[in-house]
Formats: C-alpha cells, structure tokens, sequence
C-alpha cells in the first residue's frame, strides 16, 4: 500500500477513531432496524397504510411505528456525516474532487431527507390523537394525511434524499476502490451494496407493487453494507494509530 498516498496528520487521528465508532454504530443501527421490522407485525409499503393505522401503532408499538417511518434511516445519515468527512479528509490528496463531490452530495440528501421526513410529526399528531374528541379526530386525520404524503418514508416524498445519499456513496466506494488506501474489498463491496439499495428506493417509491421483489433486493444490500461498514471501521481503526 502506497504510504504516499494517506493523509497522515496526527490532528486528524481521534477524528478517525470517532468516525469508525460513527460507521460500527450505523451497523448497531440496522441490525436493531432488522429485529424492530421482524417484531412489528406485517412487513408492507408505508403508502398502503392509512393514517388511523399509523396512530395506532404509534400507541401500541412506538419503536416500530418510529422505525417504519425513518427514524433509524434519519440516525444512519446523520452518522455517515463523520464518516464521509473522514473518507474525504484521507483521501483528500489521492483524489480530493471526487471525494469532495462525494462529501457534498452526502451532506445534501442527508439535508434533504431529514427536511422532508414527517416521522417526528405523525408521532405528535399521534399523542394528540389519542386524547382527541371524536370531532377532533377527522382534523386530526386530514393532517397525517397530508404529513404521509409529504414524506412518508419509502415514498416519493422522501425519494431525493436517498438519491443523493446513495449517489454519494456510490461515489465514495469508487474512490476507496481507486485510491489504495482501503481494500478492493471494501470498495466492491460499497459499490454493490449501494447500487442495490437505489434500486430498492427507487422501487419503493415509484413501484409499490413490486414491493416483495424489493426487499429480496434489499436483503442481500443490506448485508453487503454492513461488511462494507466493518471494513471501513477497522481501516479507519489503523489509520488513527
């Protein structure tokens, strides 16, 4: 491995061991997302369940109504900020305009699908549904209507936040790939495991229908990523030494 090519400022080495902590935390994070979709009853697309549904599973199972709506999507972003900054700052002398790009597409759709996701929202209107009168509870149901239209997870409301997440790390996997600071392994594996997660996004937005064929394409994406996010864990673990 070519040392010319890592970025060795000593500066940044408490920052690495906090974004390989970031990249082990979002792997703890999609597996309490897998155990959280088992327990929640019938996996389906968010767009077929109506309003009065989702206030009650807010009030009879939180954890998956919060999870089913992007909380745990919304933690795994915002975890991947640190981490990109990491990947960017080391890679930023092998090949800083792609990583650069990769970093700012990344931060974008976090920004983006965080503005957009409701999840927070319907859990207020949640609350106050369960208090409401029954002539409050039509007000109450017009407005998560509106909210689950806006961004409901899976959805188009939220679709151009992954886009651009998933782009970015697309983009970010090519440069691991290319720079010889991280293993072929591990850029193969970012570029697989993204690529098939857009799909899924894409198809959960945009082809409800086909929303079996999009898990079986999501499972094995899943799985890819969280190796993907063990490699990047442990080289960062490295390069902070």
């Amino acid at each position: 491995m070519n040392k010319s090519k890592i970025e060795t400022d000593a500066r940044w080495n408490n920052f690495y061991k906090f974004a390989a902590i970031a990249a082990l935390l979002i792997v703890l994070v999609g597996l309490v997302d897998i155990v959280t979709s088992m327990t929640g009853g019938e996996v389906q697309e968010n767009g077929a369940v109506n309003v009065v549904d989702w206030f009650m599973l807010f009030q009879t199972n939180r954890l998956a109504a919060l999870g089913n709506l992007g909380l745990f999507n919304i933690l795994t972003l915002s975890l991947g900020i640190p981490l990109y900054l990491a990947l960017f700052n080391i890679h930023r002398q092998a090949n800083p305009s792609f990583g650069g790009l990769a970093l700012i597409l990344f931060v974008m759709g976090t920004g983006i699908y965080i503005s957009s996701n409701t999840v927070f929202s319907m859990l207020a209107l949640s609350n106050q549904y369960a208090v409401a009168t029954e002539i409050e509870k039509p007000l109450l149901e017009a407005a998560g209507r509106a909210l689950l239209a806006q961004g409901a997870d899976l959805t188009p409301g939220t679709f151009m936040g992954f886009f651009f997440t998933q782009s970015a790390a697309m983009l970010m996997s090519f440069v691991l790939l290319r720079g010889g600071i991280f293993s072929k392994t591990t850029g193969c594996l970012g570029l697989v495991g993204f690529g098939l997660m857009l799909i899924f996004f894409f198809i959960t937005a945009f082809a409800p229908a086909q929303f079996t064929t999009a898990l079986m394409i999501s499972a094995p994406g899943g799985l890819l990523l969280m190796a993907y996010q063990i490699l990047l864990a442990r080289r960062l673990f490295q390069l902070a030494r």
